[in-house]
């Protein structure tokens, strides 16, 4: 069996998280464009690490695709481990993963919260740094959460009427979420054909859900949600900017996190290190969650660059 049949298995089997799913990949970086190994002990598959295989100009590297959060080692841990056991474990897989990666110039990853131990890598010579996304939990009361701001807000939204319908018009998605880029001045990194794609093969695996904001019979602000097994991810939005005071996305987001927490998961904001983004996630009442970025420069032109950007 090839290695990619063996993860597909093996994503059915255990609680993957949708950014490392075979499907997922196949939608981001193109079948061809990624990579996995597997941990095995006794012919039993025991880790994963998918990784996505990054061309720039003469360099290749192992990074993070678009629109993926997290990426990198899952571990399944046998029954009864204590500590000293399970940082053995962790260090034994890790160890192995590095062993096996491929020849990389540069290597650019961010873990799952869920994995907090990097220290193997850093005996590698690989770098951290701390970032963060806001959760909401599946057991938290979302009518206790919201500041009293937000709650203001989306009650406007109410009370003038809008709407929150769910729809699969991939076209007017992207037609909001570009205009976010716009208002930010920014180059948006996909086209239209990404986000389709994206969209029918999540589809097939009811792994996707986008909420749309109606208001006076016009689409104002949408959603585009992903999941798993254990979670809702807000993965992108999008709003007109003449209709921003009214509440449309607060009333989004709030029937986005009622959704996760209805089928008994959570919700991840995705997190952001821009401050007003980071307080607009945190005034629906997420709790706070770091998660690592693991990098390597191996090519010594890359370095010099490196060095020269620092100084």
């Amino acid at each position: 069996m090839e290695i990619k049949e063996e993860y597909i298995e093996f994503c059915k089997k255990e609680p993957i998280p949708i950014y490392s799913q075979y499907f997922y990949l196949d939608a981001v970086c193109g079948r061809d464009n990624w990579d996995v190994l597997l941990f095995k002990k006794g012919g039993e598959i025991f880790a994963s690490f998918p990784f996505y295989k990054k061309k720039k100009a003469i360099f290749k590297g192992i990074a993070q695709p678009k629109l993926t959060q997290f990426l990198g080692p899952y571990i399944k841990y046998p029954k009864g481990q204590g500590s000293y056991k399970k940082l053995s474990w962790e260090k034994e897989i890790m160890d192995y993963f590095i062993k096996h990666l491929p020849k990389f110039d540069f290597f650019d990853i961010s873990f799952h919260y869920n994995l907090k131990n990097w220290l193997p890598f850093y005996w590698q010579g690989f770098k951290q740094s701390t970032k963060y996304t806001y959760i909401i939990k599946k057991d938290a009361n979302i009518d206790k959460l919201e500041t009293n701001n937000r709650k203001r807000r989306r009650k406007k939204a109410l009370k003038l009427g809008v709407e929150i319908i769910q729809s699969s018009n991939v076209e007017q998605f992207y037609k909001l979420n570009k205009l976010t880029f716009i208002r930010q001045q920014r180059d948006i990194a996909y086209d239209l054909e990404f986000i389709k794609n994206l969209y029918n093969k999540l589809n097939q695996h009811n792994a996707v859900k986008m909420l749309f904001a109606k208001y006076q019979n016009r689409i104002i602000a949408a959603n585009f949600l992903v999941e798993d097994k254990s979670c809702v991810y807000y993965l992108m939005g999008g709003i007109e900017p003449k209709y921003g005071d009214i509440g449309a996305m607060d009333l989004i987001q709030y029937e986005s996190i009622k959704y996760a927490l209805l089928k008994g998961k959570s919700f991840d904001f995705e997190g952001s290190m821009v401050e007003s983004i980071e307080k607009y996630f945190r005034s629906f009442g997420a709790i706070q969650k770091p998660y690592l970025e693991i990098k390597k420069i191996n090519s010594k032109i890359l370095k010099l660059r490196e060095c020269i950007k620092e100084f």
